[in-house]
């Protein structure tokens, strides 16, 4: 009995630094994992892949002219999500090219900016910290700004969550109902860049999009009903990021990596037992 309390509950009970861990990562599985489902239902996981590599150049000139101080590189990060998002949006709606490959070509371009910057003005241990993340050296800053991303954005689904759901069944309905299209959908970007930009302190800026998606997949393959998917997927991604964080701790694996493994793990079992009960059902 004290083995499994030494194992699974003591690191989170003695040490503060676990207790922030965690604590990030359920505001982070509150908010993001939502806006994941949304993205998965309406078929842009791409977007959500290209505005994760987007907010990369805004971080590293964040940390080149700021150091690594919280505020300024969340600042920074939101604004070049936006830059992107918006970009993407003006090159969809003013030529031939679709939508997805609008932010295909930006995300490119930003990806590799990002990553021109921190090889020839940061340290490595910045580049690490920036791509990869630290879960486990959260400060009281970082964790509030994650909380304030997590209490705006579960507001917003609140209060849209029944356009949303009809922008991702019945587009072509939510915009002959007269709803401004526009207006919805880059205030939801808004709010995707900016789980994403509160989730690279944890996962890092190449592994962020983890958190959004992975436990979205397994809802999705779990659940039919958008309701049980949205319930599904948040606790998955609780689950997921506890495990990661176990390992982390007692391996001494990097968190984020460790984290996005566990839910990664998740994802391909849930499939896999979802394939075996089909085979045995027919």
């Amino acid at each position: 009995m004290m083995l499994l309390w030494n194992f699974f509950i003591a690191p989170f009970v003695e040490y503060a630094f676990m207790q922030k861990a965690m604590l990030s990562c359920f505001f982070l599985c509150i908010s993001a994992i939502p806006l994941g489902v949304f993205l998965l239902l309406r078929g842009l996981s791409l977007v959500g892949d290209s505005l994760s590599h987007g907010i990369l150049p805004g971080i590293a000139l964040a940390a080149i002219f700021f150091g690594m101080a919280p505020v300024p590189l969340f600042i920074g990060g939101i604004t070049a999500g936006l830059i992107v998002a918006g970009i993407s949006n003006q090159l969809s709606t003013r030529s031939i090219i679709p939508e997805d490959a609008s932010f295909t070509v930006i995300y490119s371009l930003s990806l590799a900016l990002g990553v021109l910057i921190l090889f020839h003005h940061g340290t490595n241990t910045n580049v690490l910290h920036l791509l990869f993340g630290s879960v486990l050296g959260i400060d009281s800053v970082t964790l509030s700004l994650i909380a304030g991303v997590c209490g705006v954005t579960t507001v917003y689904l609140i209060k849209y969550r029944k356009l949303l759901l009809m922008y991702c069944f019945d587009p072509l309905l939510f915009q002959v109902a007269g709803m401004h299209h526009r207006l919805l959908m880059f205030s939801f970007l808004a709010l995707v860049v900016s789980n994403l930009v509160a989730s690279y302190q944890a996962i890092g800026t190449l592994l962020a999009l983890g958190l959004m998606m992975l436990p979205a997949i397994t809802g999705r393959i779990l659940c039919t009903h958008y309701r049980q998917i949205f319930k599904i997927s948040s606790l998955f991604g609780i689950v997921g990021c506890y495990a990661g964080l176990l390992l982390s701790y007692h391996i001494d694996w990097p968190s984020g990596p460790s984290i996005i493994l566990c839910l990664g793990v998740q994802c391909l079992v849930v499939y896999g037992i979802k394939q075996k009960s089909k085979a045995l059902v027919h």
